[in-house]
């Protein structure tokens, strides 16, 4: 059994959990996009995650 979280399975699990309404072509852009983001995280150090998340908290963006 894979256990290993795939880019593709979070970016799913996000937009399963949003309750935007979007059209099948919104659905799957929005997708890709989540999945290049979600692999771009996954590969940061941890020191790296870390100035990234203290970034996007001094935004506002929780």
């Amino acid at each position: 059994m894979d256990t290993e979280i795939t880019p593709a399975q979070l970016a799913i699990e996000y937009l399963r959990r949003d309750t935007s309404l979007l059209t099948p072509a919104q659905y799957l852009k929005k997708l890709k996009q989540l999945e290049l983001e979600f692999a771009d995280l996954m590969a940061l150090s941890s020191s790296e995650l870390k100035e990234e998340i203290y970034f996007a908290w001094r935004l506002g963006i929780h």
